[in-house]
């Protein structure tokens, strides 16, 4: 495949699928701080779009307080459409990035983006 070919589609799909992992980048980051729940004091009360985008982001669905509709089956597979073009274009810019810098400061930096993640767990286990 050729460079110009490769950066097309990795262009379009990242174009395409930005406005949904923006998205779920944005609603994850709250659910990790857990801003999606109330706490247990009732010190904290979520507001209702945080909740609401949340049931969408967890269990593909949007609920309100009134309805809990099931979870849309062609929502979910947009999702695994968006699994597969991230990791498609995840690929072409790990090949470009081979193709168009030092080849050791790509590995560096791959080294460093398993190694850092790992240690940050390895050492919040102690």
């Amino acid at each position: 495949m050729n460079i110009k070919v490769m950066r097309n589609i990795h262009l379009y799909l990242g174009v395409f699928f930005a406005p949904l992992l923006m998205f779920f980048l944005i609603s994850g980051c709250w659910q990790t701080f857990d801003l999606h729940h109330a706490s247990d004091n009732g010190s904290y009360k979520p507001p209702a779009i945080i909740k609401a985008l949340s049931q969408v982001h967890k269990d593909q669905r949007w609920a309100d307080g009134k309805m809990v509709p099931p979870s849309s089956v062609p929502f979910r597979w947009l999702i695994v459409l968006m699994t597969m073009g991230l990791l498609v274009t995840t690929i072409l810019g790990i090949v470009m990035a081979f193709k168009y810098t030092k080849e050791w400061i790509v590995w560096v930096c791959l080294f460093l983006g398993i190694a850092v993640p790992a240690a940050l767990l390895w050492i919040a286990r102690q």
